[in-house]
C-alpha cells in the first residue's frame, strides 16, 4: 500500500494506493499528523511520497517518515518518468510536477495541456514523447475577490457563490461575473490555442474550482491527478 500525501496552499489531502487503484481520499483538516499516523495504521502502509508546496510543517514530515519505512519528498529535482525541461527546478512546484506526471500516465503518446484551478491556475504542458516542459501561473480565483477588495478603496469582499449574470446589475454582480467570467476566457483561450497548436492533444482540467470553467469544452476533469502522479513518481522511485 502506497499512502499519497499533497500539501497545498489552502487544503491537505492524502490518499492511499494499491498499486494503482486508489483505495482512499480524504482532506486532512488541521491536524495532519495524527491524521496521516491514522490512515498508515490502518492501511499497513509500506511506501510514502508526499509534496509540500504550503507553509512549512516539518512536524508532518517527520510523521511520516518515522511512520512508514520508504519515503519520497517530491521536489521539482526528483526524477520521474516524464524528463524535465525546466531551467529552475528548484523553484518548480512539486503539484505542478506531479498533475503533469499524472496526465501523461493517464494518457500516454499525447502533447498535453494540465489547467490546475487552484489557489493559483497553473497552465502546464507536457510533449508527447514525454517530456515536462514548463508553463504558466496565474492567480487563483480567491486571489483575484481578494485583490479587488483589498487594493481598492470601495469595492468589497465578493463571495464566488452566488449569481452569475452576463452584465452585472450592481457591483457584487459585477465583481462575480468579472472575476469568474473572466477567468473562464482566460481556461478556455488556454485550450483554444493548444487546439490549435497542437490538433491532438488533450486538455486535463484539475484543482478545487476546476468544476466552474472550460464547461462547453471537451477536457477530461481528474481532481486527483496530482494524487496519480505522485503514486507514479513513487513507484518509479521503487524500481
Amino acid at each position: 500500500m502506497n499512502l499519497i500525501v499533497d500539501i497545498g496552499n489552502s487544503s491537505a489531502k492524502a490518499a492511499v494506493f494499491d498499486g494503482d487503484n486508489m483505495v482512499m481520499r480524504k482532506r486532512l483538516g488541521d491536524d495532519q499528523a495524527n491524521n496521516i499516523a491514522m490512515i498508515a495504521d490502518e492501511y499497513k502502509i509500506d511506501a510514502c511520497a508526499f509534496s509540500s508546496v504550503g507553509r512549512p510543517r516539518p512536524e508532518v514530515a517527520d510523521a511520516i517518515r518515522q511512520l512508514v519505512p520508504f519515503t519520497v519528498q517530491v521536489t521539482g529535482y526528483t526524477p520521474t518518468p516524464l524528463v524535465c525541461d525546466y531551467a529552475s527546478p528548484e523553484t518548480l512546484g512539486a503539484d505542478r510536477l506531479a498533475a503533469a506526471v499524472g496526465a501523461a500516465y493517464c494518457c500516454k503518446g499525447h502533447d498535453l495541456l494540465i489547467v490546475d484551478a487552484g489557489t493559483c491556475i497553473t497552465y502546464d504542458y507536457v510533449s508527447a514523447e514525454g517530456h515536462y516542459l514548463g508553463g504558466n501561473i496565474s492567480p487563483g480565483l480567491g486571489m483575484r475577490l481578494r485583490a479587488l477588495h483589498e487594493q481598492t478603496a470601495r469595492l468589497p469582499l465578493v463571495n464566488a457563490d452566488g449569481e452569475i449574470e452576463r452584465i452585472g446589475s450592481n457591483t457584487i454582480n459585477a465583481i462575480r461575473a468579472g472575476v469568474l467570467q473572466g477567468m473562464d476566457y482566460e481556461i478556455t483561450g488556454y485550450i483554444r490555442t493548444m487546439m490549435r497548436r497542437k490538433p491532438d492533444a488533450r486538455i486535463f482540467l484539475t484543482g478545487g474550482n476546476g468544476y466552474r470553467f472550460a464547461q462547453e469544452t471537451e477536457v477530461e476533469r481528474n481532481d486527483a491527478l496530482v494524487e496519480i502522479g505522485l503514486n507514479c513518481i513513487l513507484q518509479y522511485q521503487q524500481r
